[in-house]
């Protein structure tokens, strides 16, 4: 039966997660972020107390990791209760057994994982760049978003409310260009911990692309945070995003499936 976690089962998960560092490391960033809204865990374990999966929500976003023992059915039925579900990523093969138990299911999109082992070769010039701090950095950061058609971004408020709790907890940040109050370019990590980075948000405006603007940023960020131990990871959906990781270093170590749901009620229009 899953049920919410208490303090004393944070080591097992902890453990229970070591094989994904990308949903580790969004754990982590969670974890020591409480105090924010939009973070839970619930734990499904056998008649011998044996953890047999995690899922966890945080900001918004849910994740999964089960193991072979565990009862889809279940897990699926505790899915039907959760009306703020709009996307969940979990391990390829389990998620093509559950998915079909789920209801409003709108898309799937097989996404990959790479690591970049290797600190890159520091840029050979000086690159001016910003760090998100005022009110107005991240609503030109979250306009450039928009702009490049991150048609899951929400409402300002809530990407603020994320971004600014991430850095208050040192499990984030965002690193971007701006010309005239207008940012062009930007790259973020969605979470810092226990020696790892997940790089998120790698975006240039299309006014500004096929310069080097957004791989220099992204170069600067990966060896600021080689700098500081932590080893940077990526998660993308598209073949011609691996093409650009891996020019960049990032080399892949896992895949998964990370399936959107339409909101309650809309499946029936």
């Amino acid at each position: 039966m899953m049920r919410r976690y208490v303090s004393t089962d944070i080591p097992e998960i902890r453990e229970f997660f070591k094989e994904d560092p990308h949903l580790l490391i969004r754990l982590e960033a969670g974890l020591q972020a409480l105090d924010l809204l939009y973070f839970d865990i619930w734990v499904a374990r056998d008649e011998q107390d044996a953890v047999q999966g995690v899922l966890f929500r945080s900001y918004g976003d849910f994740y999964l990791r089960l193991t072979p023992q565990a009862d889809l059915q279940e897990v699926s039925a505790f899915l039907g209760f959760m009306p703020m579900l709009y996307s969940l990523s979990g391990e390829e093969s389990v998620m093509q057994e559950l998915l079909p138990m789920l209801q409003r299911v709108r898309s799937t999109t097989i996404c990959t994982v790479a690591r970049q082992a290797q600190p890159p070769e520091p840029l050979s010039f000086r690159l001016i760049f910003d760090k998100t701090e005022r009110t107005e950095d991240f609503r030109m950061v979250y306009a450039l978003l928009g702009r490049a058609g991150e048609d899951e971004l929400g409402r300002f408020e809530d990407y603020y409310f994320t971004r600014r709790g991430l850095q208050a907890n040192q499990n984030g940040r965002t690193y971007f260009l701006s010309l005239d109050g207008e940012a062009y370019s930007a790259v973020s990590t969605t979470g810092e911990a226990n020696g790892m980075a997940l790089i998120t948000d790698v975006v240039t405006d299309a006014r500004y692309r096929r310069q080097g603007l957004g791989s220099a940023l992204l170069t600067q960020l990966c060896v600021d945070l080689h700098a500081q131990g932590l080893t940077p990871y990526v998660t993308y959906f598209a073949s011609q995003a691996e093409h650009f990781y891996q020019h960049r270093g990032f080399e892949p170590c896992g895949q998964f499936i990370y399936a959107r749901f339409d909101p309650p009620g809309e499946e029936e229009k």
